[in-house]
């Protein structure tokens, strides 16, 4: 048995198959749309999600998990031996769903260690933080290994990503009809950046989305110059185009290094508020990353 069990949340886009082979366990996040209420990637899957999503007047509500559903799961998990237990979750500034791990932790499971992590992340972001801390336990680390390897990626992860338009964003309260107007009409698109503890800020503004994908790997030129070799993802919701121009921009950087781990879609409760056809990379350094994770596919995906 791993000396530590590891658990997250829907928001981090893992997939099924993933979450079996590292043992991860996912509480999933809630949507109601179109009158029903949805588990996050157990009753919905991204690609159904977006299909859902184009028919929808109005912007699915996300709500976080219910209490019971951490619970039930930490239970399971001390049911089977674990004494340790690393918790992950989305950024408390996305999502209030990591009070109830924390209050859980404090005040309910005292008899387990229980170490609740904000990854000042979502999706993809969040997701690597997961798997890289599942891959240390797989390969038979220590939870406080694991804890160390996450908060160096939260130290040096970085997330750029460009919605298509700013529709979803306004209807979520995240940016005014003003703004959406504005760049509609000029065609403006949006470079959006996860800052610090996982604010949402605008880092840049492009004519197109060509030019704007363009800065995105330049960004990941630049970092790859100050914290040496990147392994980085590409993250998108159903937007072939969108990943064409990141690796035509890729093949004109004769500076940029970094490998490409692979490609994942935005899942439901993310992808309600960037709305289809975004883009964006996720990048931190390769020697944070396993090469355990490079032997299946880890996030969503679904054909553009």
């Amino acid at each position: 048995m791993r000396k530590f069990a590891v658990v997250t949340d829907s928001a981090s886009d893992i997939n099924q198959e993933a979450a079996r082979r590292l043992g991860i366990r996912i509480v999933p996040l809630h949507i109601v749309a179109g009158g029903r209420d949805y588990r996050d990637g157990m009753d919905i899957q991204i690609d159904e999600y977006l299909d859902l999503l184009e028919q929808q007047q109005e912007l699915p509500q996300t709500s976080q998990p219910a209490p019971a559903d951490f619970v039930e799961v930490y239970r399971a998990l001390i049911e089977e031996g674990y004494t340790e237990i690393l918790s992950i979750h989305i950024a408390r500034e996305l999502s209030s769903t990591i009070e109830t791990p924390r209050y859980l932790a404090q005040e309910v499971f005292k008899d387990v260690r229980i170490e609740v992590i904000d990854s000042y992340a979502a999706t993809v972001g969040e997701g690597a933080m997961v798997l890289e801390a599942a891959a240390i336990a797989e390969a038979g680390g220590t939870m406080d290994e694991a804890i160390e390897r996450v908060l160096a990626i939260r130290d040096t992860f970085k997330i750029h990503f460009v919605p298509d338009t700013l529709a979803n964003l306004v209807k979520g309260g995240r940016a005014t009809r003003a703004q959406h107007l504005a760049t509609s009409i000029l065609n403006v698109k949006v470079v959006i950046a996860l800052g610090e503890q996982g604010c949402i800020d605008v880092a840049h503004k492009a004519k197109g989305m060509r030019n704007a994908v363009v800065y995105m790997v330049r960004q990941l030129v630049e970092r790859s110059k100050n914290l040496g070799k990147l392994t980085y993802y590409k993250l998108h919701t159903r937007s072939e185009r969108g990943l064409e121009l990141i690796d035509k921009a890729v093949s004109g950087e004769l500076e940029l290094n970094a490998s490409c781990a692979g490609i994942a879609t935005i899942g439901p409760c993310i992808a309600t508020h960037v709305g289809e056809h975004a883009v964006g990379l996720l990048s931190y350094p390769a020697e944070l990353h396993s090469p355990l994770l490079d032997e299946v596919d880890m996030f969503y995906n679904v054909a553009c």
